[in-house]
């Protein structure tokens, strides 16, 4: 059995698509998992690790990647750094 917390129209869409499947949401969460461990770990890698952040400052450099969020935090963290001194 597994519990789980998941916003109400997170839910609703899950309830849809099992319906539009055919399935109960339960039969189709448990595929969903299925699915996703038969697949084997490959490349467990994401493209942007960083997805928490998306959005969270501009950069106005362009497309948002790792190297130039990490980039950004660590000259943010080192004037914050100096002028805290």
């Amino acid at each position: 059995m597994i519990t789980l917390r998941i916003k109400p129209a997170l839910l609703a869409k899950a309830a849809a698509r099992a319906a539009e499947l055919g399935l109960d949401r339960g039969k189709y969460v448990r595929d969903l998992i299925e699915r996703d461990v038969s697949q084997g770990r490959g490349d467990t890698r994401r493209q942007f690790a960083s997805e928490d952040f998306i959005g969270s400052a501009n950069l106005d450099l362009g497309p948002y990647t790792n190297k130039r969020v990490r980039q950004l935090v660590r000259t943010r963290l080192r004037a914050k750094r100096e002028k805290n001194r």
